[in-house]
């Protein structure tokens, strides 16, 4: 097995895009945990919705970037070519793709009125858990090839999910 397709292990494809699990887990339970802690203080508009959702992301985004090079300078001793930099910048940038969704929920909310700031961040957070369920079942597809792994795994992320959104109702109390 190459590099490349012992890299290739940890991706999952949809369509193009080819997105690891790992980040995608990362930076869901991130911006769950940041937005359970904004809902305890209380959302005061869209834009401060957009804010929440965007931080930890951004900041998530810099931090892989960078721990990534650190890891790559230490490896190899030289500083990463441009070609090694635009991959791990396009690593890192599957936390940035984590913000779509959660924008465009706020976005509408905005725009419609349907719902306010609060509950925008609310649904964010449940289809964060959806999501979380769809990658561990993904993934566990992939590491035991079949049905019951990727059972196991969409369970071990639902569970994963709940506790960060216990930690809504500890925060409460």
């Amino acid at each position: 097995m190459t590099g490349t397709e012992a890299a290739d292990t940890h991706l999952v494809r949809w369509g193009p895009l080819r997105l690891d699990v790992e980040p995608g887990v990362y930076g869901t339970v991130v911006l769950m945990t940041v937005l359970v802690v904004a809902l305890d203080d209380g959302i005061e508009d869209f834009a401060e919705a957009a804010q929440v959702i965007l931080g930890p992301l951004l900041a998530t985004f810099a931090a892989h970037l960078f721990a990534s090079v650190l890891a790559r300078v230490a490896r190899q001793a030289a500083p990463p070519t441009l070609a090694e930099l635009r991959h791990l910048t396009g690593h890192a940038a599957q936390y940035l793709v984590l913000a779509v969704v959660p924008l465009l929920v706020v976005v509408v909310g905005a725009a419609s009125g349907l719902y306010d700031p609060e509950d925008a961040v609310d649904l964010v957070c449940w289809l964060g858990l959806a999501y979380l369920v769809v990658l561990g079942g993904v993934g566990g597809w992939r590491a035991r090839r079949g049905v019951p792994g990727a059972l196991v795994g969409a369970v071990a992320a639902a569970v994963l999910g709940f506790v960060v959104l216990v930690l809504r109702v500890v925060l409460e109390h």
